[in-house]
């Protein structure tokens, strides 16, 4: 699963790495918060820093951003620990197209096995200065995506596992139809 990523891929996941642990709200947004930014729904809905924190193997703190800036990061708690962030796209077509819809080539990506996904891809990165993991997996027309970073000292093989938790614990909580 090495390859060169993409370059918006790479700086969506250096950006992480930079502005993931800034401030932000934690929790859940309440019903009033979620009307009020005209969003029925979010992976962030289902997902805690307890199970995020279960599912990567480190605790971690979740930033959610506020109405105007919505986000789905998860920060790790131990200085040098992995940070998540989350994001979703509707998109009738299919994973492959939104990859190409996104400019995304999909030859750079390696299909991976995700209980209950329609299709799920991944592609990991190290370098001396840390890894990059992005994985996408779709389902019923929602496409959600795991962008992961770890600065050295980094453990790839528990960042790939956390990313790949992720996008299973996305699969088993996606809504089966687009919400209104």
């Amino acid at each position: 699963m090495r390859a060169l990523p993409l370059a918006a891929m790479t700086a969506a996941t250096l950006t992480l790495a930079l502005s993931g642990c800034s401030g932000g709200s934690s929790g859940t947004p309440s019903a009033a918060e979620s009307a009020a930014a005209n969003v029925a729904w979010s992976p962030c809905d289902g997902l805690t820093a307890e199970t995020v924190g279960r599912l990567v193997g480190a605790p971690v703190t979740e930033r959610t951003g506020s109405i105007t800036a919505p986000q789905c990061t998860f920060t790790p708690e131990r200085k040098g620990g992995a940070a998540y962030d989350i994001s979703y796209l509707w998109f009738a077509g299919g994973l492959d197209d939104a990859l190409d819809t996104m400019g995304a080539a999909g030859a750079q990506l390696e299909p991976v096995d995700i209980d209950g996904a329609e299709s799920a891809r991944m592609v990991v990165r190290t370098q001396k200065s840390g890894v990059l993991v992005t994985g996408f997996v779709q389902t019923a027309g929602l496409v959600q995506n795991v962008n992961a970073v770890q600065v050295t000292p980094y453990d790839e093989d528990a960042v790939v596992a956390g990313t790949q938790a992720l996008m299973a614990e996305l699969v088993r909580q996606a809504p089966t139809s687009r919400p209104r």
